[in-house]
């Protein structure tokens, strides 16, 4: 009896010691780019959260990695662990859900698809939209559309980067017939580094990929139709994805946003908008809506008690803030197995 149980003991160790047998990878190393980056996005028109993001990056193909969390937790249902594969060569790219082991296949371009934001927000037809100041019938005179960038003169160290920072302010005010205003201001805040070798190449390889990307998306792509090759890429100089020294946006403003000089460690951007013109001729917008059906009730009864107070106390803040820091960003060998599926994942969706 003893031994047949030490029998049954060395057995089920055995099975155990096979379950938890780690599959070694052995798919070939290449030199890639490593980016590693945190961001927070809040405000008035969005859910407050907050995200990890790995960027791994060769001359034909890359893997954009990111981790999100919301703060509230009506909204943990939204939580995401979410990578997107783009090959070049194969002009593919893969959406991968960790959470469900899923993955979708599509063009570069992208899957047809309803964005992720646009599935939080989404209205029915009978639903407020925002109105344009012609699908309202009122008449508004541009009294300001300036832009400005400032090099502050000050400076920190960043994640081990010494940094400067550069502040970029753009503002329009319209005015309707009575006087009333309505006015915007978008500021970016950046704070940048002076390139060294790792960072260098590591923009080399992006640039690289951004023309392999380019290529295999033709006209494909809205916003390349809409800009042209030049402005994107001007898009993603400013962004910090590629050299902002080799591409820039032409015209005044380009002149200007050629004056940020250095790799951008840190990036703030804030949206302030204070809407005053027009309110005759403005539908009243629910601001409720679209919300999940717990905090539309809450915020309901806030609105109940006073809409406008309470819309004025929110428009003091920023409608939309997006707050992105790079944590590192090196070049180093990275094994071929992180540019493809999981090898379980489910095929859920291929266009």
């Amino acid at each position: 009896m003893m031994k047949q149980s030490f029998t049954l003991i060395v057995l089920a160790l055995a099975v155990a010691g096979c379950a938890s047998t780690k599959v070694e990878d052995t798919t070939p190393l290449n030199p890639t780019s490593v980016l590693k980056a945190e961001y927070a996005i809040n405000g008035l028109y969005v859910p407050d959260y907050t995200g990890e993001q790995t960027v791994l990056t060769r001359e034909s193909k890359r893997v954009i990695h990111e981790i999100n969390t919301f703060d509230s937790w009506l909204m943990r249902w939204a939580n995401s662990d979410k990578s997107r594969v783009f090959d070049s060569p194969k002009n593919k790219s893969y959406y991968i859900d960790y959470d469900d082991e899923t993955y979708s296949e599509c063009p570069m371009a992208g899957c047809d698809e309803v964005s992720f934001t646009d599935s939080i927000f989404e209205k029915d037809e009978d639903a407020e939209e925002y109105q344009t100041y012609e699908e309202v019938g009122c008449s508004v005179d541009l009294k300001e559309n300036s832009f400005a960038v400032e090099k502050t003169g000050k400076s920190r160290i960043i994640n081990g980067f010494d940094t400067e920072q550069y502040v970029v302010n753009w503002t329009t005010r319209y005015h309707d017939t009575t006087g009333a205003e309505d006015k915007n201001i978008v500021t970016f805040d950046f704070w940048t580094t002076t390139q060294n070798a790792q960072t260098k190449r590591a923009l080399q390889v992006h640039e690289k990929f951004q023309d392999s990307y380019l290529k295999a998306i033709g006209d494909d792509n809205a916003l390349m139709n809409l800009l042209g090759a030049q402005a994107y890429k001007a898009i993603a100089g400013f962004t910090g994805d590629i050299s902002n020294e080799d591409n820039q946006f032409v015209g005044e403003i380009g002149q200007k946003l050629a004056t940020i000089k250095g790799y951008p460690i840190s990036v703030k951007l804030e949206w302030k908008q204070q809407l005053k013109a027009c309110k005759t001729a403005r539908k009243p917008v629910d601001y409720s809506a679209g919300l999940d059906e717990v905090g539309s009730q809450l915020l309901g009864g806030l609105m109940d008690k006073g809409k406008e107070m309470v819309m004025d106390h929110w428009r003091k803040d920023p409608v939309v803030r997006y707050v992105y820091e790079i944590k590192s960003v090196e070049m180093k060998d990275v094994r071929e197995s992180k540019f493809v599926v999981p090898k379980d994942f489910k095929l859920i969706n291929r266009s």
